[in-house]
């Protein structure tokens, strides 16, 4: 009966890759075909775990960074990242969140917890936050894609997810055109933490979609710690392209 209703639904609402727009209608995929499926670029442990920069396997890195952002002031300790944020990854990320296809952040979701030992790599974890949006941004798209995705790594780590501790203040321009100086003017004081003692001596995991810079990430964390987190991993489902 389900392989009839289907056929039915096919005829009617045939299903294409969301990436190439090959048709699915002979696969039992529903928003990626086999090959797109297999070509999504996940992390592997040749990357830093400070600035995701994507490393050859002879390069050290610690837990201070790598040689290109060992000097750099990144407020978060560190950074795991599911993907790089390329092919079928990046067109799904941009349907969900510009295209209002709420429903992809399950399938999103899935990925992130493909990435190997992720709970050994996350330990003591006390709550998870994730990056807040401008409540009119938020508004206007309908719902907050870090949050949704925090919401499924809580399902995975059983711990309390807060969305009302760390807010969005202010009403900032988008980064994605911005230089790096733009970036951090830009975004410079435009979190704000509302409820200082729920994050006081906290392990925090700070769950976010994609990392570019990293400027707005560690702005968050830098007020997070000046709140007194003890420390912050940042979990994003993609690190940007430049990074690599």
């Amino acid at each position: 009966m389900g392989d009839y209703l289907k056929t039915f639904l096919d005829l009617f609402y045939p299903r294409f890759c969301l990436h190439c727009n090959a048709n699915l209608n002979d696969s039992r995929e529903v928003h990626l075909c086999c090959d797109c499926k297999r070509k999504i670029p996940y992390v592997n442990n040749t990357h830093c775990i400070r600035c995701g920069t994507r490393l050859g396997p002879y390069i050290p890195t610690t837990e201070e960074g790598c040689s290109i952002c060992r000097e750099k002031a990144f407020h978060y300790d560190v950074l795991i990242s599911a993907t790089y944020y390329d092919g079928a990854i990046k067109t799904m990320i941009h349907k969900f969140k510009y295209s209002r296809q709420k429903h992809l952040s399950s399938v999103l979701d899935k990925i992130v917890r493909t990435q190997e030992k992720l709970e050994e790599r996350i330990p003591n974890i006390d709550v998870i936050i994730p990056v807040p949006l401008y409540w009119l941004k938020k508004l206007h798209r309908g719902f907050n894609q870090s949050e949704l995705l925090a919401f499924g790594i809580q399902k995975h780590f059983l711990k309390p997810i807060e969305t009302k501790i760390l807010c969005r203040i202010k009403n900032t321009a988008s980064q994605t055109q911005l230089s790096k100086r733009q970036r951090r003017i830009n975004i410079h004081n435009a979190f704000l933490v509302k409820y200082p003692k729920l994050v006081r001596g906290k392990n925090i995991l700070l769950v976010d979609d994609v990392l570019t810079t990293g400027i707005t990430a560690s702005e968050c964390s830098r007020k997070l710690k000046e709140a007194g987190a003890k420390s912050i991993v940042l979990l994003v489902l993609a690190v940007a392209g430049h990074n690599n």
